[in-house]
């Protein structure tokens, strides 16, 4: 293991600090949120960093496409692509591990695809977003979420590993109870 790459970060809900761990007599710096393979993991596992994240760089990316969103001789089903294939899979990468946050968190990123929306489609301010979404046949944001999970724990059950098949249970072994109303990602199967 490399001891300058290595971050540690306690996954809790306590207040407290935690002690110091070492890596070949080096101490490990500690930190607040993890980035690993691209998601943003804070030591609540609220999901609050790697959506405020996310929405950054989904802003900025709007920007660039901006004058191709707008643009009066692009076709709605073409905005309606690129959307799909350069907006949509920033944000849905991993969705499977923070789509069950809090709504206040998802409801970001539902803003975010409803500002598109509005925008190709140059929607007037009386078009509700519920109609935008059904006209243009596009999932909410916690829809797309069961989704992902379903389809991804419709893998684990048939992986030969028993150990990741075992995950694909709808209960975890031992049936903990459930604290501060916290949603978990077998939520989504229901």
């Amino acid at each position: 293991m490399n001891e300058p790459k290595s971050i540690h970060c306690t996954f809790t809900l306590r207040q407290g600090v935690c002690p110091i761990l070492f890596l070949n007599n080096q101490p490990l710096p500690t930190a607040q949120c993890v980035r690993y393979l691209g998601v943003n993991i804070d030591r609540r596992l609220s999901w609050s960093a790697h959506i405020k994240n996310k929405t950054r760089i989904l802003n900025n990316r709007f920007r660039q496409l901006r004058p191709l969103l707008t643009s009066k001789n692009i076709k709605l089903p073409t905005k309606l692509l690129l959307y799909k294939l350069l907006l949509r899979p920033i944000w849905s990468y991993g969705l499977q591990l923070w789509g069950s946050a809090k709504v206040s968190n998802t409801n970001r990123i539902q803003r975010f695809q409803s500002k598109v929306l509005r925008v190709i489609s140059k929607a007037p301010f009386y078009v509700s977003n519920n109609t935008l979404r059904s006209d243009f046949n596009l999932p909410t944001v916690t829809e797309l979420a069961k989704l992902h999970y379903k389809r991804f724990n419709k893998k684990l059950t048939h992986h030969s590993n028993p150990l990741i098949a075992q995950l694909s249970s709808a209960t975890i072994p031992g049936n903990p109870h459930k604290r501060l109303k916290r949603q978990w990602c077998r939520d989504l199967l229901i």
